[in-house]
């Protein structure tokens, strides 16, 4: 059995269809999991919606092979960003859009009807011609990356992981990925009426508005960029702000690099609330850790080896973004984020090919094939 183009794309839109903006994932995973089971393929899912104010955990689905081959595991997100609810999509000339002004949802739902069409083609086939394969359905990729982090690992047998999740053509192999670190930090001044006494009032905003003015930002260098993205401060043109808020972040493939980037931002956040003698309390999380994996490691290998049995070059390449793909390297499981096709993630201009989707599910097959032949 192999992939069917006209069952995919209709799974592709079906899911496309179901609203399931991050935290409000629990609808897409109904169906996914009532269309596994129409397989016979059982499904778990764990406590992450609980752990973080969703009203979904993560979806995992085990379908058992040859213990003596190696154990993997496949993984897509299932939330998408706004605007994403109705979502209805339409295909013109082979290319796959959203009818209305929402975002189409392929990142990363075209994995999802990937790996539904991967359940049928295994079902289909002896279990022992391959090692146990796992799927699965993360939440909350969107939002930090929080299904991932809480994901329960008791649940999966894979050793090693592939993630469907990357923007661009498929052929591209992530192999790195960068660490990143967020700020935050609260200005404190004084308010006081702006038209009566304004001199006596400590302009929070002026005070942020000095840090961010000061702060390296964009791109530092060619492994390096920074971001102020909120700022948020003031109750009313006729007071002298007294609070001000803004949040960045700062990545870099280089751990170093990322920290004297942190530190100068933290730096510049001190030295402007001490200049208009305003105080500021900063805080600093690191969202997740970077990863660099050897070209010639079997993860790589295998998906190099697999595209090209789909007839596609393998590329592999570095990335400014994360993914669920950080979680799992840093927690020891060799992985990588493979190209997933679609294009403009995150806007109303988001598209992908009927041939892109098709290519998706025919490499996840050819994955599963590859690695069982070692």
């Amino acid at each position: 059995m192999t992939v069917d183009h006209r069952r995919l794309t209709e799974n592709f839109f079906n899911l496309v269809r179901i609203d399931s903006l991050t935290f409000e994932e629990a609808d897409i995973m109904a169906f996914i999991s009532r269309e596994l089971a129409s397989l016979g393929i059982k499904t778990k899912s764990d406590s992450a919606g609980e752990k973080i104010g969703g009203n979904s955990g993560n979806l995992i689905a085990h379908l058992p092979g040859d213990p003596n081959k190696p154990a993997i595991f496949f993984n897509w997100h299932v939330d998408t960003v706004e605007p994403g609810r109705g979502v209805e999509p339409r295909e013109t000339d082979g290319i796959i859009m959203a009818a209305g002004e929402t975002v189409l949802g392929a990142d990363d739902k075209d994995g999802a009807a990937a790996l539904l069409e991967l359940a049928r083609v295994l079902s289909e086939r002896p279990s022992e011609s391959r090692g146990h394969v796992d799927l699965v359905f993360t939440v909350a990729e969107e939002k930090g990356l929080l299904g991932a982090k809480n994901l329960d690992h008791t649940l999966i047998s894979g050793e090693y992981a592939f993630v469907l999740d990357a923007a661009g053509p498929v052929g591209d192999i992530t192999i790195i990925a960068p660490y990143q670190d967020t700020i935050e930090a609260g200005f404190i001044g004084r308010a006081a009426h702006a038209g009566v006494n304004p001199e006596q009032g400590i302009s929070a905003i002026r005070a942020a508005a000095s840090a961010i003015d000061s702060m390296s930002l964009g791109r530092i260098d060619d492994q390096t960029t920074a971001n102020i993205g909120i700022i948020e401060g003031g109750r009313a043109v006729n007071i002298v702000p007294e609070r001000t808020f803004i949040k960045g972040e700062a990545r870099s493939l280089d751990s170093a690099r990322l920290e004297r980037q942190t530190e100068s931002m933290v730096a510049a956040v001190q030295q402007a609330a001490d200049a208009f003698g305003a105080t500021v309390e900063v805080s600093v999380a690191r969202e997740y850790d970077g990863f660099a994996l050897d070209k010639q490691a079997p993860i790589v290998r295998w998906a190099a080896d697999a595209f090209r049995a789909i007839g596609v070059e393998p590329a592999l390449v570095a990335t400014g973004g994360g993914s669920d793909t950080n979680v799992f390297n840093a927690r020891g499981i060799p992985t990588v984020n493979l190209g997933a096709g679609y294009q403009a993630p995150h806007t109303v201009d988001e598209s992908i090919s009927v041939a892109e989707l098709e290519r998706v599910a025919r490499v996840a097959v050819a994955i599963v094939e590859t690695v069982a032949r070692g």
